[in-house]
């Protein structure tokens, strides 16, 4: 079985690119990006392009900033160790970038996300890890890639944003982030999910049997 999360306002309470946006962006970013994003006029590569590209600061300034505000939501590190023992693969999947997912992630942990240097100004990228065609979503590609490599069928993914949402609605069961974009969107369109507050109820949610995979082995036949 994949276990597939997001990483930003998921796995940490807070959105860290968020905050670096309010930070250092000197305009609305929230109408002058986030809208074209929901009427899709902007990808999520262009939305994190044109964002980091007004951000003037290194990873060694972010990172700083970011510390205070990168707490990891409770039950964590509780859903690693049930992966671990259950024999489960466990892959964060995010649109944020490497530098700072890289320090608040548990070491070892697999995380796919958009490349991005600074030299002077963010420049971000498509991992070369990631085949991604036009029309594409980055996270539903690399769901694709992580089935089509572990030859896994049963999925769950979870998450809190609206760029989270065709990811969701490719998996088996999803867990939304309780009152967040991804659960209105799954009530909007009947799209059946749990909500959560703690990684602590996702696990005892999932180690209470293999009805995922029952169900992901009825719904391929």
């Amino acid at each position: 079985m994949l276990i597939l999360s997001d990483f930003d306002g998921t796995i940490t309470s807070a959105d860290l690119t968020n905050r670096v946006w309010d930070a250092h962006l000197t305009y609305d970013w929230r109408q002058a990006l986030l809208r074209p994003v929901a009427e899709g006029q902007l990808t999520p590569l262009e939305l994190l392009q044109r964002g980091y590209a007004d951000v003037g600061r290194s990873a060694a300034e972010l990172l700083e900033e970011l510390r205070p505000h990168a707490a990891l939501r409770p039950g964590f590190e509780d859903l690693l160790a049930l992966c671990a023992r259950r024999g489960w693969v466990f892959h964060v999947i995010s649109h944020g970038l490497p530098f700072y997912i890289r320090e608040f992630l548990p070491p070892g942990t697999a995380f796919s996300c958009f490349d991005a240097v600074f030299d002077g100004r963010w420049r971000v990228t498509v991992p070369e890890a990631v085949r991604l065609g036009p029309g594409d979503d980055f996270k539903v590609r690399v769901i694709d890639q992580l089935k089509a490599a572990a030859g896994e069928t049963a999925t769950v993914y979870i998450g809190d944003g609206r760029l989270d949402y065709p990811a969701a609605r490719c998996c088996d069961r999803v867990f939304a982030v309780r009152g967040s974009a991804l659960d209105a969107l799954c009530a909007r369109d009947g799209v059946p999910r749990t909500p959560f507050d703690s990684f602590t109820e996702i696990c005892a949610a999932l180690d209470g049997g293999a009805s995922i995979d029952d169900r992901a082995a009825r719904d391929h036949r």
